[in-house]
């Protein structure tokens, strides 16, 4: 496998770049955090998706990229003498992925897990066997010289994917237990708690079921002969039942017709009672009219001696008012002079007081004569006021027995008007009755106009008491026959009945016993099949545990040429990287690294740490030869992440010595380093750089 070129947009700090991958030693140079190590983990992306991704989705696409801008690698590489084209992206705000694969310009594959597993497929290796054969770093290489011997084997066979022949073991043991597990499970299903075979039991039951079957078909065959003998009787029964009932509706016919002719006859005799009844009334009526007219004759003027009565009392009332008012005045004149009178004795009292030598109180002169003529006239105006008051006494007696004259004939009006009243209620009711009588004609005389036209409309209607009466009792004795036959077909029906019942019930007994029968059968093809499956199923185990014994036994056969595979190109690196001062290196059962120096081995810790780490990193080149051979060797390139680590300026120069001769072996070597004096070594160099907005791009030399 050979890279082209790779094309990143909006892929973590790369916004769009193009690169072009030159073969031999090739530097990946920048400071650490711009990129240098994404350009590598990009291309594991596009070829195995997001399992190659060492963050989230979200994070892979460029922190500042549009929602609505793709995230997206483009690799092209050669392979297998192929030109393929691998393009992975991530769209819209959800981060949809799509991918798609093109061989020599040919569609390939669509779909991200399509494309994933079609990678899968044409590299012979999944994403974890990918990563370990191309990828070496410098803290994997500390881990192969920290770890102790129980944690460095696993790790190396791990790496070299041993570890996936372990779990297939793993896989066919567990397997094995299972289906252990099965037979254990099926050989308990096919016996009963006693531990006696089921099927046997089974096949008991049957013969014990068809003997049951044998003895009920036996009573079907009878209940069938019965049926047939009562279905005889039945069709005999029911003609008969026929020919009574058609009797019996044949006189009901004829009963309805007289019953028509008997209510229509009752109803013309009802109607000529209803008009004689009506005639009747109506004669009544009319004299009780007549006799109430007359009785109005009486009350003929009642309403104008109403009239002058009211009148004549209005004006009683209007002159007893009057009177009342003249009485009044008159009163309230006597009163007057009653107090008139009052004043002229006070002033004649208090003139006998002073007697006539006294002055007077008004002009004080001495009274003398004037006493006697004052006494005289104050005498004098008291008399001439109590005439006057006799005067309007005499008046107000006089004008009082008139106003009673008056009350007397208003009483008597009163009277009059009261008994006018009643004679007018009188008047009224007998209107009133008048009216209803009217009412009552009218209606009378309408019902004997319709009673005489429905008369009319029945005409003559001649009809038999005695006929319908022998018409009833025929029908009543063809009834009982009637239902006497019916009761005898009702009863065999019934018969029949309860005959079908007990065969549908026998049949369902016998349908009963055939589906156990079945079940039964169904259950022993059930415990054959399983005594079969049993018989499988031990097979399988058999051949489990040859498999796993076989596989135990590639395992063991596997690791043990893997290691002296490892020591021989362990110590191929070695030794050109130390320009043949020490002649290989030995890995132990452990895989702990012994390296041959003087004519012996030596364990690693012996020497100093840059030899120590050139030699972690000779095993790891030698893993990954191993796992792109068992590849089929097509895979020409490798990527070295900081592996330089603790060696010297001296040591560095013949470590890129070495790697410039391993053309033979991988043709694209990619180092990424942030060492400057090594680059001088390098035959291309890739730098990669990050600007002010943290956009990362790459420049070759």
């Amino acid at each position: 496998m050979i890279l082209k070129t790779l094309t990143l947009r909006n892929f973590r700090k790369f916004k769009n770049i193009t690169i072009e991958f030159p073969d031999g030693v090739v530097g990946i140079v920048g400071l650490n955090g711009v990129g240098k190590s994404t350009i590598f983990e990009a291309i594991a992306w596009v070829l195995y998706g997001s399992v190659a991704a060492r963050t989230s989705a979200d994070q892979i696409k460029r922190q500042r990229a549009g929602t609505l801008d793709p995230c997206r690698a483009e690799l092209e590489f050669i392979f297998e003498e192929n030109s393929y084209r691998v393009v992975r992206e991530m769209l819209g705000k959800s981060l949809t992925a799509q991918a798609t694969a093109t061989v020599n310009g040919k569609v390939a594959a669509t779909g991200a897990d399509a494309v994933t597993r079609y990678v899968q497929k044409k590299l012979g290796m999944d994403f974890k066997s990918f990563y370990t054969s191309i990828f070496a770093k410098q803290k994997e290489l500390n881990a192969l010289s920290t770890m102790n011997a129980s944690e460095r084997r696993p790790l190396i066979l791990r790496m070299l994917g041993i570890d996936s022949l372990d779990e297939v073991i793993k896989e066919v043991r567990s397997d094995k237990r299972n289906k252990d597990a099965l037979i254990n499970q099926i050989g308990r299903t096919l016996v009963d708690e006693n531990e006696k075979e089921k099927d046997i039991t089974y096949k008991q039951e049957i013969k014990n079921l068809e003997g049951k079957k044998k003895e009920i078909d036996e009573e079907i065959k009878n209940s069938k002969k019965k049926i047939d003998v009562v279905k005889k009787e039945l069709k005999t029964l029911e003609k008969s039942y026929l020919e009574k009932k058609k009797n019996y509706e044949k006189l009901n016919e004829k009963k309805e017709i007289l019953s028509e002719k008997k209510e229509l006859f009752e109803q013309k005799k009802k109607l000529e009672d209803q008009i004689k009844e009506l005639k009747k009334k109506i004669e009544n009526r009319s004299q009780t009219l007549n006799k109430e007219n007359k009785k109005l004759e009486a009350f003929k003027n009642i309403e104008k001696d109403i009239n002058v009565t009211e009148k004549k009392l209005d004006e009683t009332n209007l002159k007893v008012e009057d009177f009342v008012k003249t009485i009044e005045k008159k009163k309230t004149l006597i009163d007057r002079i009653k107090e008139d009178i009052l004043g002229i004795e006070v002033k004649k009292k208090d003139i006998e007081k002073l007697g006539p030598d006294a002055s007077c109180p008004t002009c004080e002169r001495v009274l003398s004569d004037q006493y006697n003529f004052l006494l005289k006239k104050f005498a004098s105006e008291i008399k001439d006021k109590q005439k006057q008051i006799k005067i309007y006494v005499g008046d107000v007696e006089k004008i009082q027995a008139e106003k009673d004259k008056l009350l007397r004939e208003k009483t008597a009006l009163i009277k009059k008007e009261n008994y006018l009243q009643k004679q007018s209620i009188e008047k009224e009711r007998i209107e009133t009755t008048i009216k209803s009588i009217l009412t009552e004609l009218d209606r009378e005389k309408k019902d004997l106009k319709d009673s005489e036209d429905k008369l009319k409309e029945i005409g003559t209607v001649r009809f038999d008491y005695k006929e319908f009466e022998s018409i009833k009792r025929q029908i009543e004795k063809t009834y009982e026959e009637y239902q006497k036959s019916l009761g005898l077909f009702n009863d065999k029906k019934d018969s029949l009945s309860d005959l079908n019942l007990n065969l549908e019930k026998k049949d369902g007994e016998r349908k009963l016993i055939e589906q156990e029968i079945k079940n039964y059968k169904d259950k022993i093809s059930e415990l054959e099949r399983l005594k079969k499956q049993l018989k499988e199923e031990k097979k399988t185990v058999v051949y489990l545990g040859m498999l796993s014994d076989v596989m135990s036994d590639f395992r063991t056969h596997l690791i043990s040429r893997i290691q002296p595979i490892l020591s021989s190109y362990s110590s191929d690196f070695f030794s050109r990287l130390t320009d043949g001062k020490y002649n290989g290196i030995e890995l132990d059962e452990n895989y702990n690294l012994m390296i041959y120096d003087n004519d012996d081995f030596y364990g690693i810790e012996r020497f100093s740490g840059g030899e120590e780490d050139l030699a972690n990193l000779c095993l790891r080149l030698a893993i990954s030869e191993v796992i792109t051979d068992r590849a089929g060797g097509a895979f020409n390139f490798i990527i070295l992440d900081e592996i330089f680590g603790s060696q010297d300026s001296y040591r560095r120069q013949n470590i890129m010595k070495a790697l410039n001769g391993l053309s033979s072996k991988f043709r694209q070597i990619f180092l990424i380093t942030h060492i400057e004096d090594v680059k001088n070594e390098m035959e291309h160099i890739l730098y990669v750089t990050e600007d002010i907005n943290g956009i990362s791009s790459v420049k070759i030399e």
